[in-house]
């Protein structure tokens, strides 16, 4: 793949992932949170296997060889955690707008270099913790600016952004060992299946059938183009662009979630809650430019 390839498959990922807010808002009108997650993971896994065996299975490539036990085992944490990253992003989705969901989630990017630093023990530039309280006071902004009244919605979202930083980071640690995207990020997905279950578990009973067509189309969108087409972008593209500009490119899935709230869910978007996010983008453009590597952007060999 080359980088150019690269950053235009990142702006498509980008609007998918935009766009799927809005499909999530559409799964929670039948399913909850956990059973909008069980059936985006279980339609993920059949269709991605189904997938690779028919059109993507290398000739000559032996069905689970030593590669793809490489990259099953690695994909258990990474699956653990985007698991952990969409639950709460889906139950704040209950009661928090498509828009305000994506550009809360933004936040991963602040919170990358926070964790580099403080629990890594990596260096991070000093100006990147006064960014980091900009995104935070826009993120206050956006939430309303009054924390008597703060919705729930809204924190689980920015609980979903500290997950996605982790899953962000593990990702970058591996990428350059993965053997297989597709089938990396096919092994994810069924790890994030597993991990939902035990939620299941906790709710009195389950829906198996929903008669709203649009739940299954919003279902069905997060399956297929959320989960196998712009997952295996990430994993693709973060083995040829560096982390900075990867994530430069992740932040277009918020003014993608903006639009598309707008347009399908027909939500507002009022000027406070610009300004809010017009701080969260500013500070996160300003954090990735502070963390640019010199040199090549090209990753290295690990």
């Amino acid at each position: 793949m080359s980088r150019r390839q690269a950053l235009i498959e990142l702006v498509f990922a980008g609007a998918l992932w935009g766009f799927g807010f809005v499909a999530a808002v559409w799964a929670l009108r039948a399913f909850t949170p956990a059973e909008t997650l069980l059936w985006r993971f279980l339609l993920a896994a059949v269709a991605g296997e189904f997938l690779w065996r028919l059109l993507l299975r290398p000739r000559g490539r032996a069905f689970f060889g030593a590669d793809a036990q490489a990259d099953l085992r690695r994909s258990a944490p990474g699956g653990v955690l985007l698991a952990a990253m969409l639950l709460p992003q889906t139950i704040g989705l209950q009661s928090t707008t498509a828009a305000k969901s994506g550009f809360l989630t933004a936040l991963y990017v602040i919170f990358v270099p926070l964790i580099t630093h403080f629990i890594l023990r990596r260096p991070v530039k000093k100006p990147v913790f006064f960014y980091a309280a900009i995104a935070l006071g826009g993120a206050f902004v956006l939430m309303g600016a009054d924390l008597s009244d703060l919705n729930h919605g809204d924190l689980w979202t920015v609980l979903c952004a500290l997950l996605a930083a982790l899953h962000i980071l593990y990702i970058d640690r591996i990428s350059n060992r993965i053997r297989d995207p597709f089938r990396f990020n096919a092994y994810q997905t069924l790890f994030c299946l597993l991990s939902i279950l035990p939620f299941l578990a906790l709710q009195p009973r389950i829906t198996w059938f929903s008669a709203d067509p649009l739940a299954w189309a919003g279902v069905g969108f997060l399956a297929v183009a959320s989960t196998i087409v712009g997952f295996t972008i990430q994993v693709r593209t973060q083995r040829v662009l560096d982390s900075t500009t990867a994530s430069m490119l992740f932040l277009l899935e918020s003014p993608f979630a903006l639009a598309a709230g707008v347009v399908f869910l027909g939500e507002k978007f009022t000027a406070p809650q610009a300004l809010g996010a017009s701080l969260i983008l500013l500070a996160s453009l300003l954090t990735i430019s502070s963390s640019a590597p010199s040199g090549s952007t090209r990753k290295l060999p690990r």
